[in-house]
């Protein structure tokens, strides 16, 4: 494990999973709880789930009290979704990629180009799209508690990748997102689906040549040294989220459940984490010899031209109320980006 993997070996696809014991009310006893994450030590997500189970402890006078497990010790995200919708696990944080398994149309969020700055992601999400998603997740039994920060995805590939045409000439990993199966569709692209936490024996055997990815799991976890070329694509932004089940948030009283709301971390100081880290990050691959490529605006365009007509597609891949959800979703970011443009 090389230096830069061993000292930042800290970098996730979604924030920590939160994982109760059999707590089902409020009813004055003492709550142990267990959280689990497939992060590992030293990331912001853990520095933040950390800090809330501390001030949780604090706020409810040691009433709820959280072990925590990292490492994805207790399952990858689409299996401990469905649990936590289910009952056997209360609380966690996904990524929208990983909450798109039960929840298809969470994954309009993270539809390629939607958003073309931080500052249209995080109106977009702090002032309307928990109005716009949270009667959704209820249905599946779940509560939205928090937006996490996940970042943009890239492209991480075995060789150089400038054109739709030069990812089209590989083998590509796609994910079991919509968004991400209508994106590949839509540039020529096939893809071969591989699960997360398979992808670098994938890219070893060569199954696969290439995947979409975020920076700091790109570099943290060594798929830089199997992927050595990084395409500054700025495709799609993943938030990701905490969620709670359901039935165990309304079993809990008022005052405990302001105690976890009051509890959870500013989400503005996990994003400058996240947003902080990945920047570091890439400044260290491109000083361990990796190819970082940033695209012109005439490169960008090309990709946002080839896919143009994912959306209908897209909307209709993922069923349910995505069609009425998807122009919710562009109004809200239309709203913002107005709101951001100098008059």
């Amino acid at each position: 494990m090389n230096k830069i993997t061993t000292i930042f070996f800290t970098a996730i696809i979604s924030t920590g999973l939160m994982v109760a014991s059999t707590v089902q009310a409020d009813d004055g006893m003492k709550h142990q709880w267990r959280y689990v994450s497939i992060a590992p030590l030293g990331t912001p997500w853990v520095s933040h789930a950390q800090a809330f189970r501390d001030a949780l402890f604090e706020n409810t006078d040691g009433a709820i009290d959280i072990t925590m497990y990292n490492g994805g010790q207790l399952g990858n995200e689409e299996a401990t979704l469905r649990e936590l919708s289910e009952g056997t696990i209360d609380i966690g944080g996904f990524s929208m990629a990983g909450i798109s398994s039960l929840v298809p149309e969470m994954a309009l969020a993270t539809a390629p180009y939607l958003f073309d700055s931080y500052a249209e992601v995080d109106c977009t999400y702090d002032n309307y799209l928990i109005d716009v998603f949270s009667p959704l997740v209820e249905k599946a039994n779940l509560k939205l508690i928090q937006w996490n920060e996940i970042g943009y995805t890239h492209m991480m590939t075995q060789s150089k990748v400038l054109t739709p045409e030069d990812a089209n000439a590989l083998k590509m990993r796609v994910s079991a997102s919509p968004a991400g199966r209508s994106y590949w569709a839509a540039l020529g692209n096939d893809g071969i689906y591989v699960p997360f936490m398979e992808m670098a024996s994938a890219l070893q055997t060569g199954l696969i040549q290439g995947a979409s990815m975020q920076t700091i799991p790109y570099v943290a976890m060594g798929f830089m040294r199997l992927a050595p070329h990084f395409t500054l694509t700025r495709d799609s932004h993943d938030a990701g989220a905490i969620l709670m089940n359901l039935d165990l948030w309304n079993s809990l009283s008022a005052d405990h459940q302001a105690a976890i709301t009051n509890s959870l971390q500013p989400q503005q100081n996990l994003r400058a984490g996240v947003r902080g880290m990945s920047a570091y990050l890439l400044g260290q691959a491109k000083a361990a010899g990796i190819q970082v490529y940033e695209l012109t605006d005439e490169q960008h365009g090309a990709f946002r031209t080839a896919v143009q007509d994912m959306y209908g597609p897209m909307v209709e891949d993922m069923g349910g109320d995505a069609a009425a959800l998807w122009p919710e979703v562009l109004a809200a970011r239309d709203q913002c980006r107005a709101s951001l443009t100098p008059q």
